[in-house]
């Protein structure tokens, strides 16, 4: 018996799931096909959407795996409010998997179900576990190996650029960031170096290239598959940016072999002029923009205490390339 397109067997598997146990609008489409909104209505139709601007993950989506017939699926809940996002992310997913040939989890289909308030999205996923928890299993010969086939992985996803249609990433002017924070007189060690350095290099990011980026690329977004293949978790926060902004949160690997293991498969072996410069500036800004945007005192401190460290790394900004390289 099926309901609305799903089998009594698919019903069951995912009747634990928040808000699935009342599937009165669901359907099933083509790999082709996606639900996109028209007009705040729901409709199915060829991706044709623009790229996903950077935002912060909803405080309602939910993350679920589903097993049927002996395949794993990553699925995204979240509420209709989010619809457009999901449809959106989905197309960048799966204009990587397809262009780029990236081994990552590629969308299935993006839907409404209980009454269209809210909304899935299927993903392929893939057996194996969370990269950078198996790191520490594995000798430094493996880890920096793993970091080169991860590398590879992301050079093909930065191979994508953006057609006519497509609007990069917008940073905000890191003078109007400076400014808001000496109102709130910030202050950290290491901070007044922070600010003139990236007063010196204002201007390094004009005139970059622009490719696909992860936006959160570290061992933590990766996965090992059980024939130790390294491929990309779903993605969450990509667009359209300089291709180096995604080596910010790397240090989040807390694997230093896998980290340079990145850069060699990322650079085949040939770092690009003023990489460290960028790096480090790419670096800073984020750190000095969290500090503005914390929304809570805890995200202060939390913010501060990174932004400490990547001036611990760079020595308090006496060398743009990190001490840990």
């Amino acid at each position: 018996m099926e309901y609305n397109g799903i089998t009594e067997e698919e019903l069951n598997q995912l009747s634990h799931i928040e808000h699935f146990e009342r599937w009165d609008k669901i359907s099933r489409f083509f790999a082709e096909t996606r639900y996109v909104p028209d007009n705040g209505k729901i409709r199915t139709g060829i991706i044709n959407l623009p790229p996903r601007k950077e935002k912060k993950p909803s405080d309602t989506l939910k993350l679920y795996t589903v097993t049927q017939n002996g395949k794993t699926y990553l699925l995204r809940t979240d509420n209709s409010d989010h619809f457009s996002e999901e449809a959106e992310l989905a197309s960048f997913t799966n204009r990587i998997f397809n262009e780029g040939g990236v081994y990552l989890s590629s969308p299935l289909e993006v839907g409404a179900y209980l009454g269209d308030t809210m909304v899935y999205g299927l993903y392929n996923f893939f057996r194996g576990d969370n990269l950078a928890r198996r790191l520490p299993e594995f000798s430094t010969s493996h880890q920096l190996s793993f970091g080169v086939e991860a590398g590879k992985q992301l050079h093909k996803l930065h191979s994508i650029l953006p057609g006519a249609e497509d609007t990069p990433n917008r940073h905000e002017d890191i003078f109007m960031i400076l400014a808001r924070l000496a109102e709130k007189n910030v202050r950290y060690d290491g901070f007044e170096e922070a600010v003139e350095f990236m007063k010196k290099y204002h201007a390094l990011p004009e005139g970059r290239p622009v490719s696909a980026v992860h936006g959160n690329f570290s061992a933590n977004s990766l996965f090992l598959d059980d024939d130790l293949n390294v491929g990309i978790l779903p993605l969450n926060s990509a667009q359209w940016d300089d291709p180096v902004t995604d080596l910010v949160s790397l240090c989040e690997s807390y694997s230093l072999p896998f980290m340079k293991g990145v850069f060699k498969g990322l650079y085949n072996g040939g770092l690009p002029k003023d990489f460290f410069e960028l790096l480090c500036f790419y670096s800073t800004y984020r750190a000095l923009s969290d500090i503005d945007c914390a929304e809570s005192g805890e995200d202060f401190e939390i913010a501060l205490i990174r932004a400490k460290k990547i001036s611990d790394d760079y020595e308090k900004y006496q060398s743009a390339v990190p001490v840990w390289y």
